[in-house]
């Protein structure tokens, strides 16, 4: 008897500890999923063109580094750098995710991703395709996952 109730009390002790964990792991698993959402969010948004779409997916305090080193602060600024790039040389642009290479949870409100992607149609470099890797920092706020804080790196021939 009590060998019994000993191992009822292990297996509600192990079903106690494991039910954190298998919480915590689904709410990753959303939590990755609604990043997937930002940076397909910001990609639709690209390719409509849309400055006010593309500002959404920061926080109002973002930052941002543009591929030649153009820093924008605040969504309002972020906002003012799409609608000039976009009015101008990026009007026909198009732009695409190729990998979310990877997703670190520093803090469950808190994710770093590296996104690879691509752009075509930049008039400044007619025919020309270019590869690039974004380092992205994400938070939560409101229940809402946005941009923090981005840099986008140009990648030369060959970098994979």
């Amino acid at each position: 008897m009590k060998k019994l109730l000993a191992i009822q009390l292990l297996t509600i002790l192990f079903a106690l500890l494991w039910h954190p964990v298998a919480a915590q792991q689904a709410d990753q698993s959303k939590d990755e999923a609604a990043l997937r959402q930002v940076v397909a969010d910001y990609e639709s948004a690209w390719n409509r063109h849309d400055a006010k779409g593309l500002a959404a997916q920061y926080h109002p305090d973002a930052t941002w580094v543009n591929w030649f080193g153009a820093y924008s602060k605040g969504q309002p600024a972020i906002q003012e750098h799409y609608q000039t790039v976009h009015g101008t040389y990026f009007k026909t642009s198009h732009y695409y995710t190729r990998a979310i290479e990877d997703v670190t949870f520093v803090k469950p409100d808190v994710a770093i991703l590296h996104v690879r992607t691509g752009l075509s149609g930049d008039e400044r470099y007619p025919g020309q395709t270019f590869e690039f890797r974004r380092t992205l920092v994400l938070t939560k706020r409101a229940g809402a996952w946005r941009i923090l804080a981005g840099q986008n790196a140009k990648l030369n021939e060959g970098i994979k």
